[in-house]
This record gives structure tokens, sequence and C-alpha cells, in this order.
């Protein structure tokens, strides 16, 4: 019997949930993406909660504030108004109910499930967060804007997933009461010059998935918790996931990923996956995920691993620098 780390690995699965909000401003992707009525979306979501609960795995739902409404409340300052002329965005919008814009229903489902969960920010409009892109001031607009409607709901954010996974405008997010964040994903330098190897390296595991220390590594200069991600479980080639399904041989890409999780369980690190509901597109997809939670599932009870939202990551760690100032 192999023995069992004094300290446990961490498991940190969030979920960029987010409808057509996401995709505001490119319309030809977003058409190409989802349903007509939001009910593919819906369904993905679904089956996600469900396999959390299955597998008593904890989820980080990064929400985008726009969906937390039921319909178009023509609000006194609008910003889906500056997109009137320059997407299409703005006609299926503004003054509707469209369901792939609003998604209170989506917000009930997840705050239903028993399973321990946790929803954070992921910007209201799902606008760039970066100071190039976006002024102090929308920023905070957008930060007030999203607690304004979680409060309809009873949530208090304290984590943050930034759109389109560009960060910015810490000291504004540290200011606003939040503790941690997702950082960029660490991709090996090599995925850069050569992308097709990231496909076969998903089967071959060439590289190590990477994984994270929980120590004052993991603060960064504001005073937030930064939460790398491991891997986005879609950065993957498509056409080939396709090939790959179709011989059922679908399993064959998480090689990389399960040997992360070994890894961080038998070293005591922090690995961190993340994906978007609406990319659940089939059951092959969501055979991945079971796959994977199932895994997880086996660490946790082994006394190996601790499925763990965000946020009590970050506090994990505190705790953590707190012991070692004292040592």
């Amino acid at each position: 019997m192999s023995a069992v780390p004094t300290s446990p690995g961490y498991f940190l699965f969030s979920l960029d949930t987010e409808l057509s909000v996401g995709f505001f401003d490119l319309d030809q992707e977003r058409h190409e993406i989802f349903s007509k009525d939001g009910q593919r979306e819906r369904k993905a979501v679904s089956a996600v909660i469900s396999l959390c609960e299955k597998h008593e795995v904890t989820a980080t739902w990064a929400i985008v504030g726009h969906i937390f409404y039921e319909h178009c409340e023509h609000c006194q300052r609008c910003p889906v108004k500056k997109w009137q002329g320059k997407y299409d965005s703005y006609k299926e919008a503004y003054g509707t109910s469209n369901p792939l814009w609003y998604g209170a229903d989506i917000i009930q489902s997840i705050l239903a499930s028993p399973q321990p969960k946790e929803l954070g920010f992921h910007g209201y409009t799902h606008r760039v967060f970066t100071e190039s892109k976006m002024s102090a001031e929308d920023a905070k607009f957008e930060i007030d804007e999203w607690k304004r409607l979680a409060a309809r709901h009873q949530i208090t954010a304290t984590s943050v997933v930034f759109p389109r996974n560009a960060i910015g405008h810490l000291d504004l997010v540290k200011d606003s009461g939040f503790l941690c964040y997702r950082g960029h994903d660490r991709i090996p330098r090599l995925y850069e010059l050569i992308p097709i190897l990231e496909s076969f390296d998903h089967i071959l595991s060439l590289s190590k998935l990477p994984l994270y220390d929980l120590d004052a590594s993991a603060i960064d200069p504001n005073g937030l918790i930064c939460l790398p991600g491991s891997q986005h479980l879609f950065n993957y080639n498509r056409s080939m996931e396709n090939i790959l399904d179709g011989l059922n041989f679908h399993k064959l890409r998480l090689n990389r990923i399960f040997r992360g999780i070994e890894k961080a369980a038998v070293e005591g690190k922090m690995v961190h996956l993340w994906a978007h509901p609406w990319e659940f597109r089939t059951e092959k997809d969501l055979e991945k995920l079971d796959a994977i939670l199932s895994f997880v599932a086996e660490k946790v009870a082994q006394g190996k691993m601790r499925s763990v939202s965000m946020t009590e990551m970050a506090q994990i760690i505190l705790t953590n620098k707190a012991k070692d100032a004292g040592k």
C-alpha cells in the first residue's frame, strides 16, 4: 500500500459561464457556436452540475453578470446600447428576453445543486478587463453592476476569472474585496513554436501538466492570490478530437491530465482545469469530464487529494503563509 502524503493535492475546476455574452463582439463565431434557443447550452450546464454531484467535486462557476437577468430591464446606464450599429448583439439582447443573453434560470440551477460550489466574477459584459482596453471607471462599473445583480441571488463573490483571460485592474479588484483570480495557463514554449505538437502531447504526455505550489509565491504584488490554470480542457484541435471520438478513443487525450492529477496528489500540489459549459457539446465530451472527475474522486477517497473552490484554495495558501511566518 502506498503511503498517503502528509499534505494532499488540490483539484480546482473553474467554468467560464457566459452564454452568448462571451462572444458579444464576435458575431460570426457566436452564430456558429451557439444553439438558436439556448437549450443545448442549458443541457450542458445541467450535465456538468450532475457530474460534479456524482463525483462530489467542487466547481467554481465564473459568471458573466449579464446572465443574472431574466430579461432586458432597460437599465439607465446600459453598455449594450454601445453595441448598436457595431454588432448583431444589440438586436439580439436589447429589449428582449433572449435565452442566449439572459440566464437567471441557469444561476438558480447552479445554486439549487446540493454539491458545494462557488460563483465568481467573470465581468458584467465580458469586455476585456485590461488597462489598455478599459478605463478604471468602466472597470469599477463592471464590478459594481455584477455585485448589484449577484446580490439578488444572495451571492457575494471573492474569486475572479477575467474575460478572455486578459488580466488587469488588479488594484481595483483587490480594493473591491476579491481575494483571488485565475492566472494564465503556463503553456510549454514548444507549443507556440509547433502548435500541432500540443495535440499529440495530450496523448503521449511528452510534457508535464503544470502544477503549482501552495506557498507565498502565489500571492501577487497587490496581495491577491493568483491561481494559474493547468489546462483548458478544450484547448485541443477539434478535428483531431472528432476523429478520436469517432474511433471511440475519446479518453486517449486525457493521459496528460490523469498523470498531472496523480502527480499533484503525490506531491501535494494544485492542479487547475477549466472550460466553458457550452464546450460540452457531445456525449463523448461529457464522458471525458466524467472520467476526469472520477479519477479525482478516486484520489479524494484515498485521502490523497481535496476538491476545493478557488476561494478555498486561496484561503489555504494564506494559512500556509501564516504558518510559515510563525516558524
